[in-house]
């Protein structure tokens, strides 16, 4: 029997109701080097991000992980992070506009730079708009092309 499938092109997903053995070691064949590949791009986009210096470098470029997931009735393969923060760092975000106060009537100290502490009991802090740095994304993108040649290997191993 002929396979068929088709390419969402947002998410490079494709979808086989039943798959056998050949064609299920064929899709692991073909997607284990590029989801390293799309992986190790990522990583290497993430080098320039801010994140990577200061008290803690290199915490989002370690949560970068790739591979091909092999179980029950799919092959999935996958590039993401496990930082809960990834999405901000992808998409980029917006710190609100808000007040700080001081609990119970308190007041906040601040240092002035070194000449003086500064007290307040109340911190206006504007709307903040903080860029994206996006990796993951990025590095699939440079790799959608070879993602549908890959799946049209399997396609045409499979016979169809």
């Amino acid at each position: 029997m002929a396979a068929s499938f088709e390419v969402d092109a947002s998410g490079a997903f494709a979808r086989l109701d039943r798959i056998g053995p050949g064609v299920r070691q064929a899709l692991l064949d073909e997607l284990t080097p590029l989801a390293a590949e799309m992986a190790d791009g990522a990583r290497y986009l993430a080098l320039a991000h801010f994140h990577s210096i200061g008290a803690k470098p290199g915490l989002y470029l370690a949560s970068i992980a790739g591979g091909v997931s092999d179980k029950d009735s799919k092959v999935v393969g996958y590039v993401r992070s496990s930082n809960p923060l990834a999405h901000l760092l992808e998409l980029g975000f917006t710190i609100k506009d808000m007040i700080i106060e001081a609990k119970s009537g308190g007041v906040m100290a601040f240092d002035a730079g070194g000449i003086a502490e500064v007290f307040t009991r109340k911190v206006h802090r504007p709307e903040t708009k903080v860029q994206a740095y996006p990796a993951i994304q990025p590095a699939f993108d440079a790799m959608r092309g070879e993602v549908e040649a890959a799946l049209r290997r399997v396609k045409e191993k499979a016979g169809g």
